[in-house]
């Protein structure tokens, strides 16, 4: 698993890829406003994709939009 914190003023997002057992990778971003402890981040799937690198780079883009409209 590979994961990592993009963090936009006072919300953060954390992203990762989980691999799956048919070989794909999980793109996943859990958002929350910095002050809130991690059980209260709202999951957001990013999709399924072939790569690591790929469902890193969905989970990142999903992360921005999510940072930028607020979407807690």
């Amino acid at each position: 698993m590979t994961e990592y914190i993009l963090q936009s003023g006072t919300h953060i997002a954390r992203i990762a890829a989980i691999q799956q057992p048919d070989g794909t990778y999980e793109a996943q971003v859990f958002v929350r406003l910095t002050r809130e402890p991690e059980i209260a981040e709202t999951y957001i799937p990013a999709g399924i994709c072939a790569t690591e690198k790929e469902a890193l780079k969905a989970a990142e883009q999903r992360a921005n939009r999510a940072l930028k409209e607020h979407e807690f």
